[in-house]
């Protein structure tokens, strides 16, 4: 018996075999596209948003130290009647109760102001105030130029200034101090009390 290839039958072969490649080539795309998927879920995005905050960073920062009391609570204000009270006390047409106010136990020590101010060489000091830095809210140091006839002396300043009764005034140790500028002045027995203070005296 003759076999003859009819045109029907080569037919029904392409048929299969398309289909057949049809089909293989479905499951390979299945499996390649779910690879493919995976790695893409997987796969972080260089422009997605950023993960959460890592814990490791750095540490939250410590609050600021409790400011302490090393100065008035108005230092500006406090600074201009501590340079009032330097005026007042070097101003010659000053009496000696203004002076007496604006100094530190100056009425106890009234006499020591009196004969510094009268003196022929103490009454022609002159000071003018350079700086005001506090070392408390009731106690300054005060840098000043010290002169006599214009000439600075290097033994002036640096000087104190405290708060006493609500009012900035020159330290009993400064005024103290300047006593020995003049010929016949002496210190008043309440000098030798506070000649031991670490703070500036004038001297």
């Amino acid at each position: 018996m003759t076999c003859t290839n009819s045109p029907t039958r080569h037919g029904i072969w392409a048929v299969a075999l398309a289909v057949t490649a049809l089909v293989l080539t479905g499951a390979c795309d299945d499996g390649d596209g779910g690879d493919a998927g995976a790695s893409r879920t997987a796969r972080p995005s260089a422009t997605g948003s950023p993960g959460p905050p890592s814990t490791g960073g750095s540490p939250a920062p410590s609050p600021s130290p409790t400011p302490t009391a090393t100065a008035p609570a108005d230092p500006e204000g406090a600074e201009r009647d501590v340079r009032e009270a330097w005026t007042v006390l070097f101003d010659p047409k000053s009496s000696l109760d203004e002076r007496s106010d604006v100094v530190e136990d100056g009425d106890e020590n009234a006499l020591m102001i009196d004969n510094l101010f009268r003196d022929r060489t103490g009454g022609r000091l002159r000071a003018e105030v350079t700086s005001v830095s506090y070392t408390s809210d009731t106690a300054a140091r005060v840098a000043y130029d010290l002169t006599l006839d214009d000439r600075r002396l290097d033994t002036g300043g640096p000087g104190a200034a405290v708060l006493q009764d609500g009012n900035w005034k020159v330290a009993l140790r400064t005024v103290c101090g300047l006593t020995r500028h003049a010929e016949d002045a002496p210190e008043a027995p309440s000098c030798a009390l506070v000649s031991a203070s670490p703070a500036g005296t004038g001297r």
